[in-house]
């Protein structure tokens, strides 16, 4: 059975300690399993051996990439039979460095976080992009933490997304709550005419529509997707949707909704359209809650898309 390993990469003093102890303290992550923390920079919030018995983690500290070879990693894994590994990566190393290390044959990296200050990243985007560049492009999940009212959200995603269009951003609270995106900073504007959703953007407005469908009610947009047709549908329905990986690449998914048409029977499982639908708000008995359905206005047939999967964010 695959060892899952967990990087977390940061600048000093970016909260990647507090990130990882809160990780390990949560009930639904930690029942028991043994941990191994790999740390390579020494932060504000440390270890104690309360912790380390408590979480049953065991710690190796490094001071230099150099330290960390395959034959080491491989020594480890055999003294402390680890069921996980989590490494607090230095944030001033370059990751590429430990990625090509030789992973002993169980352990696979499954997650790359990385974490941000959100009150610092104007300052270091603009002085030391090289730096954040490597913070940013690996990343599968990138916590921008610190944030406050006045946080420009936006302005986070924006810069992420020219780096990194597939990363997972999370907003949190200086309290440890987490913000969500308010309307005004959405990358589409929910009073136009019609709403153009770009397909960077179909992920985030999918979510926002599903958990706020009423919002969406008669609202007309445009966006790009694939048709699926089932058995069960009647016939002036069809769906449109992009593939999503929901936990790996073994489990992709079709998301997307319902359009009501005329043209429902000239659809093709598999087509890919450019569609122009207004929103309607329908109650869903097996989401038990208000789901959208997209009432066709116009269509029109599109190549696939150069990157079909959609992520989040």
């Amino acid at each position: 059975m695959a060892i899952p390993v967990y990087i977390f990469l940061g600048f000093l003093e970016s909260g990647k300690s507090t990130l990882i102890h809160t990780t390990l303290l949560d009930e639904g992550f930690n029942e028991g399993e043994k941990t191994l923390l790999l740390v390579c920079e020494e932060g504000i919030e440390e270890y104690d051996s309360a912790f380390l018995k408590k979480t049953h983690t065991d710690v190796v500290y490094f001071e230099n990439i150099d330290e960390i070879s395959a034959d080491v990693l491989r020594e480890l894994d055999k003294t402390y039979t680890p069921d996980r590994i989590m490494v607090e990566y230095n944030g001033t190393w370059n990751i590429d460095d430990f990625l090509n290390i030789e992973l002993p044959l169980d352990w696979l990296v499954v997650q790359i976080l990385s974490i941000i200050d959100a009150s610092t990243f104007t300052s270091y985007i603009n002085n030391m992009r090289s730096f954040m560049f490597n913070v940013i492009n690996p990343a599968d999940v990138i916590v921008f933490n610190r944030c406050s009212e006045d946080t420009k959200k936006a302005y986070l995603r924006t810069n992420v997304k020219s780096i990194n269009k597939q990363a997972q951003i999370i907003y949190e609270l200086t309290d440890g709550t987490i913000s969500p995106m308010s309307d005004d900073e959405m990358p589409f504007d929910l009073s136009a005419n019609v709403i153009e959703i770009s397909d960077d953007d179909y992920g985030l407005w999918y979510m926002d529509a599903l958990d706020n469908a009423k919002k969406y009610r008669d609202k007309t947009v445009v966006i790009r997707g694939k048709v699926m047709r089932r058995d069960i549908d009647p016939e002036d329905i069809y769906i449109i949707g992009r593939e999503a990986m929901v936990c790996c690449a073994e489990d992709v998914q079709l998301i997307g909704y319902m359009v009501q048409s005329e043209n429902a029977d000239a659809m093709v499982d598999g087509d890919w359209l450019e569609l122009t639908a207004q929103m309607k708000v329908v109650y869903d008995p097996e989401y038990q809650g208000d789901v959208p359905l997209l009432q066709e206005v116009s269509y029109k047939r599109i190549p696939p898309l150069k990157e079909e999967y959609v992520y989040f964010s």
